[in-house]
């Protein structure tokens, strides 16, 4: 597509947009999670391009992607991964696979409306079928439990996320991980949003904590398409150095009629 026709769709507002009073829509979510579900009967596809560069000069490349299917008004299904994975270690040797299958989902127990903020629980699990590489594959079973409060107001919003990772390995060990993540959306522009989500995982006895912060901006193509990109930057050693994400939201359709 030239260029000056792609600037005039990214810039100008899109009509549904236009129409539309400043509220913010957090992006997709690059650790951090909202309260708010997928709505009953749809399907929608989060995908996305990532490249890490670590600090000890591993670079890492994934297309992680998510459907989120919308089961009732109070829970909806995840299934995803995080794709194909390329790993160049600091001698330059390139390898390549898989990840592994996620199963998750996310309730909502509280709406806003009446206990002032959304409340919700989110679940994941990580299935160990992909053939364990270094960097690519631990070889075990993963689960992840998050506490998730969001509350709007006007153009900004803001998630809390609270919970934990059980980490395992090829052996059959696990490893608790504390995490925390809290993001703060704000609407700038009609269809324009931009998120500033900032992340801690706990030290364990194969890792140390890790503390990273994400810059993303997200722009509507339409009612049913979202593209965004980020940038995040570590704060410790732990943490990458620096990475780039690119993707989209898109609302495929819907599996049931309301």
């Amino acid at each position: 597509m030239p260029l000056r026709p792609l600037l005039i769709l990214l810039l100008v507002p899109s009509p549904a947009a236009a129409q539309e009073s400043l509220e913010a829509k957090p992006c997709r979510p690059l650790f951090s999670t909202t309260a708010g579900l997928t709505e009953p009967g749809a399907v929608e596809l989060e995908a996305g391009l990532q490249g890490i560069a670590h600090r000890d000069g591993t670079r890492h490349g994934t297309l992680p992607f998510q459907f989120n299917v919308g089961l009732t008004e109070w829970f909806d299904l995840r299934i995803g991964s995080s794709g194909h994975n390329l790993v160049r270690d600091p001698l330059g040797q390139d390898l390549q696979g898989c990840g592994d299958p996620l199963l998750g989902g996310q309730v909502l127990l509280a709406r806003q409306a009446s206990a002032g903020l959304d409340v919700g629980v989110a679940v994941w699990h990580k299935f160990a079928v992909s053939r364990p590489r270094s960097c690519i594959a631990s070889g075990g079973t993963d689960d992840t439990a998050f506490l998730v409060l969001s509350r709007a107001s006007g153009r900004w919003a803001f998630d809390l996320n609270a919970g934990a990772n059980w980490l395992g390995d090829r052996a059959g060990g696990r490893l608790r991980q504390a995490a925390l993540s809290c993001t703060a959306t704000c609407a700038f522009a009609p269809g324009w949003n931009l998120s500033l989500d900032t992340y801690a995982l706990a030290a364990t006895r194969a890792s140390r904590r890790t503390v990273s912060s994400i810059l993303a901006l997200s722009r509507d193509l339409g009612p049913d398409l979202t593209v965004d990109a980020a940038v995040e930057a570590g704060w410790t050693r732990e943490a990458p150095r620096l990475a780039l994400n690119v993707g989209m939201v898109w609302r495929i359709g819907r599996w049931r009629s309301r």
